[in-house]
């Protein structure tokens, strides 16, 4: 059995505490909303120390983008090294899914804060996060002269160390 009037006492219970709990909107344009540390956003490039980029062009977040909106111009040199032409991006069809950013092996992408990404025009939507710079390669330990070419310069065997190790045995 319920008693007469407990609805609009519990009604007015609940209006008073909204009453007195104050405003919850941001006046957008002058104040911001702080996000959090996990939210995920348009694509941007991670610097190391000393300002440059970490993008090896090994292609991992373009060939693991869901959209294909990554677009990576790659050309190789002789001696091997490659040269990025142009690192572009998608900002209007991306789905933010950060699939890229968890295929790239070097840590050379992340998910951003940006949450402004309102464009006037749509070829303005199309960015370029690199263009006509060098890709860094993998860091690798500078090793000093290898054993053959020692032994060409000694003339001793170079095999004679394993060998002498397993007891003469060939």
């Amino acid at each position: 059995m319920s008693v007469w009037g407990t609805g609009i006492l519990n009604g007015m219970r609940i209006s008073m505490r909204n009453l007195l709990r104050g405003p919850i909107t941001v006046k957008y344009p002058h104040e911001k909303v702080e996000l959090p540390e996990r939210s995920r956003w348009a694509v941007e490039m991670v610097r190391d120390e000393d300002g440059a980029h970490k993008c090896t062009a090994c292609m991992a977040c373009e060939r693991a983008c869901p959209d294909y909106i990554i677009k990576i111009d790659v050309t190789t040199n002789e001696d091997r090294s490659k040269h990025i032409d142009r690192w572009g991006y998608q900002i209007g069809a991306c789905m933010m899914c950060g699939l890229c950013v968890e295929a790239c092996p070097f840590d050379a992408i992340r998910m951003g804060h940006d949450y402004e990404l309102a464009r006037m025009r749509p070829e303005e939507l199309d960015v370029a996060l690199l263009e006509a710079t060098p890709a860094v390669g993998p860091k690798r330990k500078a090793a000093g002269p290898s054993a053959e070419a020692s032994a060409l310069e000694t003339g001793t065997d170079p095999t004679a160390g394993a060998r002498g190790a397993e007891g003469g045995r060939t």
